[in-house]
């Protein structure tokens, strides 16, 4: 099993590990199966070098090459040989106790490690000795390495080595220039043929003048009017006393000024100082948002003119199914007839979007058919992978592939529950990771897991993830993190009445599958198909439920664990058994749910790590099918089929946008065509791309052919 089964062969392990370690980013199908989260970042430590004496230290792989003090980081459990090259004149010596060797060495990173390289002079090599000396308040540096002045001000080079002196005033000060070996103000290169001697003379600034430094943090600079100031090149200048200057923040292209910081505040990209005093500024610049994608105009997606898509499947988005990739390649599935011999042998048909190309030609999905519209032939969850490669599952029939070069390939099965009672159950639950593995949950009497390695026709064996015994475990729900671990929910019926509690299970990858939990304490009754769980990238995670007449939600904290029950909503949810929720997180733990309560009035609320859960707020009072997405920088998109509309009686299709800690925009009809909409399925990527597919009468008030349509999220 890849991401979700404590499997104990060495091959189930390495696959266990392989699945958790990365991110999930892409994952599509209908509204009740999908759970996004991001891509894991590799673990570095760092390796520091000092050189003491008159040398050079490089690495392999590269990073470090270094004569003075330097580092820099390196893979978890890399290997990493450091090679000495002593300079002219001088010799290695050898390493300190985090290296061992003679000119080179190994170093393997499994934590923070420092290492000493250390150099002295060949004895009757010509070498002489360059001294600093300083007037003023200042300090001199100098290249190669050996004088840091004030502190270590002479040191000894071979003959002929070319010593550059950078002096650098301290506060109040300004560099007045050099005396000695070298002339002026502005820079000191000695040639060592002979003991020579340099003087860096520094004075304070007088009063009738102050000095302005700035910084930048990010991509981009600060210039000043007056002139003086072009950072970071030049980020300070000195300027008269009482003079007015005004420092103005320039992003770089694909930046945006983040406010400003020291005698500076505010997001204005212009900032006035008086100089009464030595001030700093800092301008802090962030990488830019992506415009914010738009619907796009539906589009109709199928030409079968006279045959319906959804037959008597009213209200049910299991007769189409949608998958979309991170690099934006939309696949959407739906069944119909195409009218060949006679219409009555209905088919599976597969059509993808391409960007920069637009929506290819229809193609059937090849050997599937049948002559009654009671069988169903479209069913389980599409996935698509960054390639563009897609996967059909079929719980307990078939798993189909289908590339963009290909098409569809050959069929191979998923195996048969062989443990716990084996009950086949339904398909709960289902995630892909970047790397296109997949995993899934099914429960039906029991919760078990199964996987999928990316590229491979072959699952891997099941996993029972429940310990109820003879009890009923349904209503499975899972998500994975970034960092390895995910968390299972489900709800269980209880020993001595006939209610069921809400149970979780962890997964770490040392250990595998915990025993389940129960994270409520409560004498009432978990609604059917209301659990569910989202996490971010730190393994933290959110359940939610509907229980009794109330919502509720738990938190688990890393290291913690879970927090307790707690009631948000109490406004009688279950009275219609549409509550249904839905909820998203982002990669730094932010959260927004929606939820119904009463005839369906559809509620959300938000979720920020320090604050906490927001107010619960009122959408509309109406909905059905509803599917909620969140990128990773906290954009969320939902999509409903609201009220009635009031003019033409019919079913519409709407979406909501939201920039999490803001409000929701109002509604925004998706629909393009007048006749009644029957059902909707929507996806998103991490990004902000996505699909909204729907099914709607041709004919306003008339059921005689029901269409396809498409519309677009970019």
């Amino acid at each position: 099993m890849i991401f979700l089964t404590m499997a104990r062969s060495r091959m189930n392990s390495l696959l266990a590990a392989l699945f958790l370690s990365t991110l999930v980013a892409a994952c599509g199908g209908n509204n009740d199966i999908s759970t996004d989260v991001p891509p894991a970042s590799v673990e570095k430590f760092e390796l520091g070098v000092q050189v003491i004496g008159v040398g050079q230290v490089q690495s392999a792989p590269a990073g470090l090459d270094c004569s003075s003090l330097c580092a820099a980081d390196f893979d978890a459990a890399s290997t990493v040989t450091l090679t000495a090259i002593p300079a002219s004149g001088f010799r290695f010596v050898g390493w300190n106790d985090g290296c061992t060797g003679s000119a080179t060495c190994s170093v393997t990173m499994d934590q923070l490690r420092n290492v000493l390289a250390t150099f002295e002079p060949i004895p009757g090599a010509q070498i002489y000795t360059l001294s600093v000396a300083i007037t003023g308040s200042g300090s001199v540096a100098s290249l190669p390495a050996g004088i840091n002045c004030g502190s270590d001000c002479s040191e000894v080079y071979p003959a002929n080595t070319q010593v550059t002196l950078t002096a650098t005033p301290n506060a109040n000060q300004s560099f007045a220039g050099w005396s000695g070996a070298c002339s002026g103000a502005s820079s000191c290169v000695v040639t060592m043929y002979q003991v020579d001697s340099v003087v860096a003379n520094f004075t304070p600034i007088t009063a009738s003048q102050f000095t302005l430094t700035t910084s930048v943090t990010g991509n981009g600079r600060i210039t000043s009017n007056p002139a003086g100031i072009d950072c970071g090149i030049t980020c300070n200048a000195t300027y008269n006393a009482g003079t007015s200057v005004t420092l103005t923040a320039i992003p770089a292209s694909g930046q945006l000024f983040n406010g400003w910081g020291g005698a500076c505040s505010g997001t204005q990209i212009t900032c006035v100082l008086q100089l009464s005093q030595a001030r700093t500024a800092q301008a802090a610049f962030v990488i830019a948002p992506p415009a914010a994608a738009s619907w796009q105009t539906a589009e109709l997606l199928e030409t079968s003119n006279d045959f319906n898509v959804d037959g008597t499947n009213i209200f049910s988005s299991a007769n189409m199914l949608t998958a979309i990739g991170p690099n934006g390649h939309v696949m959407v599935l739906w069944e119909q007839s195409d009218g060949i011999p006679d219409g009555t042998t209905r088919k599976v048909f597969s059509r993808r979007y391409v960007p920069g190309s637009g929506w290819q030609a229809n193609v059937a999905v090849p050997g599937l058919s049948a002559s009654s519209s009671s069988v169903a032939l479209l069913d389980g969850v599409l996935f698509m992978d960054s390639t563009g490669v897609s996967t059909w599952l079929r719980l307990n029939k078939e798993t189909r592939r289908n590339s963009p070069s290909t098409g569809w390939g050959s069929v191979f099965s998923t195996p048969v529950v062989t443990v716990g009672r084996a009950d086949p159950g339904t398909l709960s639950s289902a995630v892909m990771d970047a790397s296109g593995n997949i995993g899934i949950v099914i429960s039906g009497s029991d919760v078990y897991n199964i996987a999928l390695n990316a590229g491979q026709n072959q699952w891997g064996s099941w996993a029972r993830l429940d310990t109820s015994g003879n009890l009923v475990a349904r209503d499975a729900r899972v998500a994975i993190s970034s960092n390895g671990t995910a968390i299972a929910v489900w709800r269980e019926s209880n020993p001595g009445d006939s209610n069921y509690s809400l149970k979780s299970a962890r997964y770490t990858p040392a250990d595998g599958w915990a025993a389940p939990v129960t994270i409520e304490t409560l004498f009432t009754n978990v609604l059917v198909n209301t659990p569910r769980v989202a996490m971010d990238a730190n393994g933290n995670g959110i359940a939610m439920w509907a229980q009794g007449n109330s919502m509720y939600y738990n938190i688990y904290r890393s290291g913690s664990g879970w927090q307790g029950a707690v009631v948000f909503d109490d406004a009688q949810v279950g009275s219609l058994g549409n509550v249904v929720p839905q909820i998203a997180m982002t990669p730094d733990g932010r959260a927004v749910a929606a939820w119904s309560i009463g005839l369906a009035t559809l509620r959300s609320m938000q979720y920020d790590p320090s604050t906490g859960w927001s107010t619960p707020v009122t959408l509309d009072s109406y909905n059905l099918e509803k599917q909620l997405f969140v990128t990773d920088d906290g954009q969320a998109s939902l999509v409903y089929i609201p009220p009635i509309n009031a003019v033409t009686a019919n079913f519409d299709v709407v979406a909501r946008r939201l920039n999490l800690g803001g409000t929701w925009s109002a509604p925004v009809l998706l629909e393009s065509a007048a006749g009644n909409v029957k059902s909707t399925s929507f996806v998103m990527n991490r990004s902000g791309q996505g699909i909204t597919v729907f099914v709607q009468n041709d004919v306003v008030n008339s059921g005689v052919r029901n269409s396809l349509w498409g519309a677009l999220l970019r």
